[in-house]
């Protein structure tokens, strides 16, 4: 059952001491003459999940890449917690202090534990004593599952569990913020739901979340609001309830059936 925070920031009836977590105003990005992002608003509240869906090269990672500065867009801002990014140390210690981000491939360093890969980043970016450092990332492991597989290394591990891995490396570093890139696109079917669970788990201890998925029961279990996006516009957004099972337009109707005939 989908757990509702609070009303979204743009929607009657809003919770004006809900704070706003990201703001993104007018994005515009090229690839050399291709228009991949035109002129994307959006304004997402603290604690507001957001799941994005679109069909292929519509812009949905393009657009989730920009926000923590992966990608370079050419015209736009973007805040995060009221601060203004550009493209001076200040934005990269706001991204860094601030967002996390799980990507289709798990990233892990294949050299190292699954402890070392958590506890890395908080000792070394975050000047974590190595001790507290070890202690957090074993709590984290506990709370997606694996902490029995702390001194493994990823490669003898399932993707399912490389992908918990990824997603306690990026909670070690304390984010308010979490990025998700089609997490589980690259899993195999029996695996998704392990992944989901944590992060069903994130959304209901109220992380703020932007997703880019394909999966649809997903985005309507945990989803505030969903965006469906294609040709590098945000064509509809709103409750899952409503886009999901009652679409305004053909584009995003069409893509809801090629999608649940594909998963059927």
């Amino acid at each position: 059952m989908k757990t509702h925070h609070k009303p979204t920031n743009n929607a009657p009836g809003t919770d004006r001491s809900v704070g706003t977590a990201i703001e993104i105003s007018c994005l515009n990005k090229w690839f050399d003459d291709f228009h991949v992002l035109k002129d994307l608003s959006l304004s997402v509240a603290e604690k507001e999940i957001i799941v994005i869906c679109g069909p292929s090269g519509s812009g949905k990672s393009t657009f989730i890449r920009c926000i923590n500065h992966l990608e370079r867009y050419q015209e736009g801002t973007i805040s995060i917690f009221g601060e203004q990014l550009g493209k001076d140390k200040k934005s990269t210690k706001i991204i860094r202090d601030n967002i996390g981000m799980l990507f289709q491939n798990f990233n892990l360093f294949p050299h190292l534990t699954i402890l070392e890969n958590c506890s890395l980043g908080p000792i070394w970016l975050r000047k974590i004593p190595e001790s507290k450092a070890i202690e957090q990332s074993m709590a984290l492991l506990d709370r997606v599952g694996i902490a029995a597989l702390a001194s493994k290394f990823p490669g003898q591990v399932s993707g399912g569990q490389q992908q918990r891995v990824a997603i306690a490396r990026s909670l070690a570093m304390e984010p308010r913020i979490m990025l998700f890139d089609e997490p589980t696109s690259a899993l195999d079917p029996e695996m998704v739901k392990e992944v989901h669970d944590v992060m069903i788990d994130l959304a209901q201890s109220g992380m703020t979340m932007l997703c880019v998925t394909h999966e649809m029961n997903f985005a309507h279990q945990v989803a505030d609001r969903v965006l469906f996006m294609a040709d590098g516009e945000i064509v509809e957004e709103g409750p899952p309830e409503q886009v999901l099972k009652n679409p305004q337009w053909d584009r995003t109707s069409q893509f809801l059936e090629h999608v649940l005939s594909h998963k059927s």
